[in-house]
């Protein structure tokens, strides 16, 4: 490879303007797929207690996930699985997985291998205003419009391709 084409290196902090508000999330993309050449992204998230990602399957990408601050659980391939500060969770493509926060709130830092889906989440969500969990009044998107999204996105990024599920058991 010369040099040419040799990735760059780079700085992101998360007070610079890639935070976004949705799903009563706060979300900073620390990597994009256009950071890494489409290799990985990797996102920060504040989330609050009482929130969950619904089932789901990435057809094509592995998820990490490194608690930062607080408690939360996994469920993956319906198994609950306890995650505290310090803990790291790996889902290999294909896996079914969920969680819920349990403490009153959860820093973490989220990744994707390859990257693609932080598209979803940034075409889906509005410009954070502060680096603090948005106000409750952010509406959501529609299921529809969100499908359209989801749609364009994976056009361009194949391994954001997600499958949402019904419900999980516990």
């Amino acid at each position: 490879m010369n040099t040419q084409n040799k990735p760059q290196g780079f700085e992101v902090n998360n007070i610079e303007d890639r935070a976004y508000w949705g799903m009563g999330i706060l979300w900073t993309m620390l990597a994009t797929a256009e950071d890494s050449d489409g290799k990985y992204s990797c996102i920060e998230e504040l989330i609050p207690h009482g929130s969950s990602a619904a089932p789901h399957i990435h057809e094509a990408a592995d998820e990490g996930f490194y608690v930062i601050q607080g408690e939360m659980t996994f469920f993956i391939e319906d198994q609950p699985l306890k995650a505290i500060a310090g803990s790291f969770v790996s889902v290999p493509q294909g896996t079914k997985h969920a969680f819920q926060i349990d403490s009153e709130t959860v820093r973490l830092i989220n990744t994707y291998v390859p990257a693609g889906f932080e598209h979803i989440i940034m075409a889906t969500t509005i410009p954070a205003q502060a680096r603090t969990l948005p106000p409750t009044s952010i509406p959501l998107f529609e299921l529809e419009q969100t499908n359209q999204v989801m749609e364009q996105v994976i056009q361009q990024y194949p391994a954001a391709k997600t499958n949402f599920l019904q419900g999980y058991e516990s």
